[in-house]
């Protein structure tokens, strides 16, 4: 009779317990494993911004190939403007302080690198790209800058007498800027 069997119930016993043991275990460790992701959530904005930064940076073998920045090189840099950045325990001012001084570092960082002529690229470069990582950026209005009207319509409104010094295709890009916001619709 497999019941009269003392050892084999004390092992069964045995094995019960330490599943009990085991379920309270994995409980316990998804229960850390959560508060360890809702930590290492609360610092994504920082880790968002240390990801635009380095591929502005990157970004920048497009203009020059001798702009290379090894992934190693921005990730000493980077940890470094984190342990440097100012320390607050109020959780959103030091993010803000995580954010600012990475930006600040990078920047410095990469403009120490690159020729005179470039900074300017690279700081409208990297300021787009926070914009745009921050949801700030309006895409249309920045395409509208940087390409004017593209289509191939004629202009349909006659320039002023007092705009004689705007150029044609300039006033077919204000007409257009006009379609686009209300601040130029006033002009």
């Amino acid at each position: 009779n497999i019941l009269d069997n003392e050892e084999l119930i004390a092992t069964l016993d045995e094995t019960k317990t330490k599943a009990v043991e085991i379920q309270g275990k994995l409980e316990e460790a998804q229960f850390t494993k959560n508060e360890i992701n809702k930590a290492r959530d609360v610092y994504k904005p920082a880790s968002k911004r240390g990801s635009i930064l380095y591929f502005a940076a990157s970004g920048l073998s497009l203009i020059n190939s001798m702009y290379e920045i090894s992934l190693d090189s921005f990730l000493t840099q980077f940890v470094t403007a984190l342990d440097n950045a100012k320390r607050d325990v109020v959780l959103e001012s030091r993010l803000r302080n995580l954010i600012n001084k990475c930006t600040e570092s990078t920047y410095d960082y990469t403009c120490t690198g690159i020729f005179e002529r470039h900074k300017l690229t690279f700081s409208f470069r990297l300021t787009c790209m926070i914009l745009d990582g921050d949801d700030k950026l309006d895409s249309v209005s920045l395409n509208a800058f940087l390409k004017g009207d593209t289509s191939l319509d004629d202009v349909k409104e006659k320039k002023p007498e007092g705009a004689s010094w705007l150029s044609p295709m300039g006033w077919k890009d204000f007409l257009y800027l006009c379609t686009l916001d209300d601040v130029f619709a006033e002009v």
